[in-house]
Parts: C-alpha cells; structure tokens; sequence
C-alpha cells in the first residue's frame, strides 16, 4: 500500500506549466525573485510594490542592474516632486514622505528615485494602487504569482 500524506488528499496538485510573472508586495530587496531565481524558475519580474526608496535601489542594483535608462528625461523637474510625491515613497520605511521633504532633495535625487521606480516595475505604496493596476491579463500565456513580505 502507497503512503499518502492527509495534505495530499486534502488538497489539489498545482502545477506552473507557464512562465510566471513575478508580482512582489513588500517588495524590499526581492528575496522571493532571488529564491525563484535560485531554483531556476522561469519567470519575470513583473510588478512590485515598495516604497522605501533604498530597498528599491537596492532591488534594481540586485535584479535589473543592467537598466540605465532616464525615464524621467522628459519630465520637467517642476512636476517631479508630485509624481514621486503620489508614488507614496518614503525614505525611512515607516512615514511617506511629504512633498516639501521630496522638494528639498533636489533634482539629482528626484530623478534616481523616479528612475529606480520606473526600472523595477515599482507601484510605490500599497495604500496607493488598486488590484486593476497590477495589469494581470494573458492568464493563458502566463502563470501570476503574488508574494508579500513584511515586515520588510
């Protein structure tokens, strides 16, 4: 006679016959891509959201170094502080900053962080996006897979 675990009655097979789009909620540094990645999964980093902006460079530094595009070239520095400002980031981890704070960095700054944000796929803060933003669509073509992680 076969031994078959109770979770093996109870609960159905899944099988990832697709590629899979990575989506990472609390995304820190990315250590769900980096264990997907570890076990050779065929998948793209797809969405994030992070709103610590040192976890997020450090996320592009880790998984999408080779991305040096300006995406803020065609933004006017007047508008960049509310564009960041709406993203929801924040500089601690704890508290978004506010607009005068975000202001006060400067331009250099501004851009990196916009850029960072545009070359991971980030959504910024959570509290700022709705489930339609996520953009999971294609289901034939592609497995999802939604992580959290928190506390970062």
């Amino acid at each position: 006679m076969e031994n078959i675990s109770m979770f093996e009655m109870m609960y159905p097979t899944f099988k990832i016959d697709k590629p899979i789009r990575l989506i990472e909620l609390f995304a820190g540094v990315g250590s769900q891509a980096m264990a997907l990645r570890n076990i050779g999964a065929d998948f793209e980093h797809y969405k994030i959201s992070e709103w610590d902006v040192s976890a997020t460079a450090s996320y592009k530094a880790i998984h999408v170094e080779n991305d040096n595009t300006d995406y803020s070239l065609e933004i006017e520095i007047a508008k960049l502080p509310k564009i960041l400002f709406d993203y929801g980031i924040s500089k601690d981890g704890k508290e978004p900053m506010t607009l005068e704070e975000i202001e006060r960095k400067g331009e250099k700054w501004q851009r990196m962080v916009y850029n960072n944000l545009r070359a991971t796929n980030n959504l910024g803060s959570i509290c700022n996006f709705k489930g339609g933003d996520l953009e999971i669509k294609e289901t034939d073509k592609y497995n999802y897979i939604l992580t959290y992680s928190f506390p970062c």
